[in-house]
């Protein structure tokens, strides 16, 4: 039962991680294409 729990939360540890990361890219991104238009 401990053991299925750790996985579990490990589970979500990935997911939060992946969804933040992504979340990070998906900023810088959207901030290199504002200044890429400003420029023009």
């Amino acid at each position: 039962m401990g053991n299925m729990n750790g996985k579990a939360l490990l589970g979500l540890v990935a997911i939060g991680i992946v969804v933040l990361l992504g979340f990070l890219a998906y900023r810088l991104l959207l901030v290199e294409l504002i200044t890429r238009l400003s420029d023009r």
